[in-house]
């Protein structure tokens, strides 16, 4: 149980410093230092970018769902807009420019 452990710290610490922008032989060389087998380190640094990667595109799909729905309130009201009385020039080009920037944030992270 104690190496199980010491293995989720090292994935965090793995982690931590992928996040403050090292490299990923900066990481190898500074998990070698402390004396980690050379395979296993190169297999859990593999596993923290894809990790990484992944947390990344469900972010950017989240964004590109409520761009979509964004859209999709902005169309329903611009339809809807002779019942509803609302500013049409605001639902037309403010709700849609908002769903289409979020959208476009979504493709980034995305990519």
């Amino acid at each position: 149980m104690a190496s199980a452990t010491e293995m989720l710290s090292l994935s965090k610490y793995t982690l931590s410093l992928l996040e403050k922008g090292c490299t990923r032989d900066e990481i190898t060389s500074d998990l070698l230092e402390k004396g980690h087998d050379e395979l296993f380190i190169q297999g859990l640094v593999h596993e923290t970018f894809k990790q990484r990667y992944a947390k990344m595109r469900s972010q950017g799909l989240a964004f590109i769902f409520a761009g979509a729905f964004i859209c999709l309130l902005s169309f329903a009201l611009t339809i809807t807009s002779s019942i509803t009385h609302f500013s049409f020039s605001f639902v037309l080009y403010g709700l849609t420019s908002v769903g289409i920037l979020v959208m476009f944030a979504g493709l980034v992270k995305l990519f």
